[in-house]
């Protein structure tokens, strides 16, 4: 009798799910913790789908292509793990791997209700402005000696020189900006009052531009590269060249005022990693009268990158991981054993002859093809191509459309740097993304 009460009372929580769509809600404030918290979110998310499913016997949303190409790709992961250069790592990131694909099956799910998902969208559009807003205050709070200093919470950026945290761990508000600005763009109407189009203007304008501040340029690039696909889309048109000229405008003030474009002399520059070597001059703290200097290491110019891009530091990533396909063509070396093989085996060691072996190939193609062989590249490219063929076949609006195919270009175009697809916090971040350009293609319960 205890047991079967206590069974209902698990149940009837399980069919409560109110508390699923809060933490939907405030998914991407979570993502400021780091990568422990939305993990454990992210699984208990897909935990609660599968049991839905099971209590109500209802199994249509598990059939879709895109799905079951995901799983395919998963059980592909599974596969050659048997064959890997390390079994431990890539056993334990193939299996694990099914928890990304039942998440964006769950956001998709939970979202397919048009309240939830505005709301949702909305605060999406809240949280950009938040690390828009603390991560504008952290750009201007510099100084030439150190550099970037805090943000608004006190934390205070690590890691490469004349890059921002925001609120983040990690110098990564620029890419968490870019992913979400073209869904926080379904709120904007052209039917919009005045005061509202101007206010969103301002807005959209500021993002781009704190984007650029970033100076993660793949984030930029990637932003841009959506601006010129959703040009095509009339309805967004003049408000995309007025956010462009505000932008524009914007930007060239502040790259001629603030002290992080012009307080340096460029020693050297080259394309390898951290290749711009400049000299800061900057008021001695003991005699202000007096000038002091200090040479610091930066990110190389992207026009070096460009020029040189074989010696570059993802130059030489991508060499390396291509050569250990063409070793491995089949199975690849495993899943996340990139960096195990280059520590490992130094017959790679000529092809990254100025870098250090990296965590992973940093695109995600490559990385497909390095880490599951060609038939994981091809089963991992067909899952990219259905979930964009699953938004294009809907329903939904051409605004909506667009939006969602623009949403995905930016994360999975193919000629960037990316971070991991094995990666928690960032695969929350991109699996969260993907579930909400999924939704409401059709809805399987009216009453979530």
């Amino acid at each position: 009798m205890y047991r079967t009460n206590k069974r209902k009372k698990l149940i009837n929580i399980f069919k409560n799910y109110k508390y699923i769509n809060f933490l939907i809600y405030i998914f991407p404030f979570i993502l400021i913790t780091g990568p422990a918290l939305p993990d454990i979110i992210l699984t208990c998310t897909a935990i609660v789908l599968i049991y839905k499913t099971y209590i109500e016997k209802n199994y249509e949303i598990f059939n879709q292509t895109w799905f079951k190409v995901g799983v395919l790709l998963w059980l592909w992961f599974i596969f050659v793990s048997f064959f890997a250069y390390n079994n431990y790592l890539s056993f334990i990131d193939s299996i694990i791997f099914i928890r990304f694909i039942i998440f964006i099956l769950a956001v998709q799910y939970f979202l397919s209700n048009n309240k939830i998902r505005n709301n949702t969208i909305k605060i999406i559009f809240v949280f950009s402005i938040f690390i828009t807003i603390d991560s504008g205050y952290q750009f201007f709070n510099y100084d030439s000696e150190t550099g970037f200093k805090n943000d608004i919470f006190g934390i205070e950026p690590e890691g490469l020189y004349g890059r921002i945290s925001g609120p983040f761990k990690d110098l990564v508000p620029g890419s968490v900006l870019t992913k979400f600005f073209f869904i926080s763009l379904i709120l904007y109407s052209s039917n919009l009052e005045k005061y509202k189009k101007i206010t969103a203007l301002i807005i959209f304008s500021t993002i781009i531009s704190l984007i650029f501040f970033s100076g993660e340029r793949v984030a930029f690039a990637t932003l841009l590269l959506g601006i010129l696909i959703l040009f095509f889309l009339p309805k967004f048109r003049i408000f995309i060249i007025l956010c462009s000229v505000f932008s524009s405008l914007f930007i060239f003030i502040v790259v001629n005022s603030h002290p992080i474009f012009n307080d340096y002399t460029i020693i050297q520059s080259t394309s390898q990693h951290e290749g711009l070597l400049i000299q800061k001059t900057f008021p001695c703290k003991n005699d202000a009268n007096k000038t002091c200097s200090k040479k610091i290491r930066m990110q190389p110019r992207f026009i070096e990158v460009v020029k040189d891009f074989k010696n570059s530091a993802y130059g030489e990533i991508y060499n390396t991981a291509l050569n250990m396909w063409k070793d491995n063509k089949f199975t690849g070396v495993g899943l996340n054993n990139f960096s195990f093989v280059c520590n490992n085996f130094k017959k790679y060691d000529k092809f990254h002859k100025h870098t250090d072996c990296a965590t992973h190939p940093h695109n995600f193609y490559i990385q497909a093809l390095a880490e599951s062989g060609i038939i994981g590249f091809f089963i991992f490219t067909s899952l990219i191509v259905t979930l964009i063929i699953s938004i294009l076949k809907s329903n939904q609006e051409t605004k909506l459309k667009f939006i969602f195919v623009i949403s995905l270009v930016v994360v999975f175009w193919p000629i960037i740097s990316t971070g991991s697809f094995l990666k928690n916090w960032h695969m929350a971040l991109v699996s969260y993304l993907i579930g909400i350009c999924l939704s409401n293609i059709r809805s399987w319960d009216k009453k979530i």
